[in-house]
């Protein structure tokens, strides 16, 4: 019983990552707005994606050769790489041009979609989940991992 109250107190604290902390108030405001029960979807969608995430590099990954330690410094490539292309404009020129097809497309798609509704915000919770998934998963592994071994 107490692993689990560790596990849910790990949870909580990476609500307060740098990644999440700035943009969680809009988030949850906007879910709320479209329904009183829509943090809760929200949050159901999110903790889908981070399973699914979770068990997707945990039963894959060392089949292809992929630990943490290589999760890790891939997600600093692309950090370093985002942050030169977010820095340099020309960098940042060539980004918009390559993804322009890709992101027409999920702008479209996500026009398409009925956001103020339970399933809307289901769906957002699952794309916000795999948004940040790579921001906050490790930090969130290691607590569980350790909030399991009490």
């Amino acid at each position: 019983m107490l692993e689990l109250l560790f596990a849910y107190a790990a949870g909580l604290l990476t609500l307060i990552n740098p990644c999440v902390l700035p943009v969680l108030h809009i988030v949850l405001g906007s879910a709320l707005q479209a329904d009183s029960r829509g943090p809760l979807v929200l949050a159901a969608g999110m903790s889908v994606s981070f399973v699914a995430f979770g068990l997707t590099v945990a039963s894959i990954g060392p089949a292809v050769g992929l630990d943490q330690m290589l999760l890790g410094q891939i997600g600093a490539v692309m950090m370093i790489g985002f942050g030169l292309v977010l820095l340099v404009p020309a960098f940042a020129q060539r980004f918009e041009m390559a993804t322009a097809g890709v992101a027409s497309s999920a702008d479209s798609r996500m026009m398409a979609m009925e956001l103020s509704s339970l399933r809307g915000q289901f769906l957002g919770g699952l794309l916000l989940g795999a948004v940040w998934s790579p921001c906050f998963g490790p930090s969130l592994g290691g607590a569980i991992a350790l909030a399991s071994q009490v």
